[in-house]
């Protein structure tokens, strides 16, 4: 039996309890300052605790912010990136960045494939997972041609390779008609957004679409916590 990746995430793992197999690719988007990157965090948390080889590329922030984001999910980074098991990568400082790993140009797609392909083939025989955060940044430059080739053609030999992808986008950067095309392009669709509440807005989150399997599709409501990260409420529905 194939194993199947998981979020770590209690309330969204119950939503898609058939997991997803690696090789699978995950759509994240939403309002700024939603909680996107909390959740790549815990996705990064459950892959290094369950052996897997996590790789972080960092467009809208230092990768500094998820060491930070890690620790306080109580994961010992250091011995992890010391053992190759946890790779981040500087795409935010460009050429000014101290990291091991750097994209000198954020805004060259050919570039970005490059140093992508080469991480993952350091990594052979291994369970890998793969986030960037956020795609959306690295392709604010480019028509919308040009946008889904990229897609098409990443996704697709991500795929081959088995590699459970998850990639996070920020509403309002790119065309929407071009984010609903390349939605088309993921097996897993998350919305995370504001609810519309001027008194007391909420952070509310929807599993949009998983390919061949059953999921909840009802919006739940969930807050952050410093330590525990994600936290639905319980059993409550919008």
């Amino acid at each position: 039996m194939k194993q199947k990746g998981y979020f770590g995430i209690d309330g969204l793992d119950r939503v898609i309890p058939q997991g997803m197999e690696y090789g699978s690719q995950i759509m994240v988007h939403g309002d700024t300052g939603v909680g996107k990157t909390v959740l790549a965090g815990e996705f990064l948390k459950e892959g290094l605790l369950c052996g897997d080889t996590c790789i972080y590329i960092a467009c809208d922030e230092p990768p500094a912010v998820m060491r930070s984001n890690l620790r306080d999910f109580r994961v010992g980074v250091q011995a992890y990136e010391e053992a190759d098991r946890l790779l981040l990568v500087d795409a935010y400082e460009e050429e000014e960045s101290e990291e091991r790993h750097f994209i000198a140009n954020q805004y060259s797609l050919e570039k970005f494939s490059v140093l992508e392909r080469m991480l993952l083939d350091r990594c052979p025989g291994r369970r890998l997972r793969l986030v960037v955060d956020s795609l959306s940044t690295l392709l604010i430059p480019f028509n919308q041609e040009e946008i889904l080739e990229f897609h098409r053609n990443r996704l697709k030999q991500l795929r081959k390779r088995g590699i459970l992808t998850l990639d996070v986008f920020v509403d309002g950067v790119l065309d929407q008609r071009v984010m609903t095309i390349a939605s088309h392009f993921y097996n897993v669709n998350i919305r995370m957004k504001f609810s519309t509440s001027e008194a007391r807005p909420e952070r509310l989150l929807q599993v949009g679409k998983v390919k061949s399997g059953k999921f909840d599709a009802v919006p739940r409501r969930f807050r952050i916590s410093p330590v525990f990260g994600i936290v639905f409420a319980p059993d409550v529905e919008v």
